[in-house]
């Protein structure tokens, strides 16, 4: 996973998703490194960013993940207060499809679980550390809480060539869920 930190995230889904959210209407906070998009709403903001999770995989082995999330709210800032969407959340069944098989293809390109690593789990730890490399056998429901799985460039560019795709969809739920 060398080289893939939350700012190299950031970075490419501005340059693949910038586009698609300025044809919407949005403009880039660049006052922020994040990868951050903002449009009046009124009073408001609709606000989309990119969230890169927090807690990755310590031992490197299944990598980690990132969501996008859409709120209205009082500011033009990510994390926002007020209702919000994440992008899964706003996708038709073909959609979250087309998700799940980049998804699977990131999980089929992990290397076998690190054995150091899985000698000093206990059964518990060690089945939820190996479920990471599972495929997702059944399709996403609308409520599923879809996180982005990345473990290296490649799986990032596999990811910024789908959702800007699907990025005009999610844009006109958004319009029509948050203003």
């Amino acid at each position: 996973m060398d080289g893939v930190v939350p700012r190299v995230v950031h970075r490419k889904a501005a340059a693949a998703l910038g586009p698609g959210f300025a044809a919407a209407g949005f403009e880039r906070r660049v006052t922020s490194a994040a990868a951050v998009w903002q449009r009046p709403v009124g009073p408001e903001f609709a606000v989309g960013w990119v969230q890169p999770t927090r807690s990755p995989d310590a031992f490197g082995w299944y990598g980690s993940r990132f969501i996008i999330e859409f709120r209205r709210g009082a500011e033009p800032r990510a994390g926002v207060l007020g209702p919000g969407f994440r992008f899964c959340e706003l996708l038709d069944d073909e959609g979250r499809e087309r998700v799940r098989a980049v998804q699977n293809a990131v999980i089929r390109r992990l290397p076998p679980a690190p054995a150091q690593v899985l000698r000093v789990l206990d059964d518990r730890a060690r089945d939820e550390y190996l479920a990471q490399g599972r495929q997702v056998a059944t399709a996403y429901s609308l409520d599923h809480d879809v996180w982005f799985r990345y473990r290296d460039e490649r799986d990032l560019d596999d990811w910024f060539r789908l959702l800007p795709v699907l990025l005009p969809g999610v844009l006109e739920a958004v319009r029509l869920r948050l203003g």
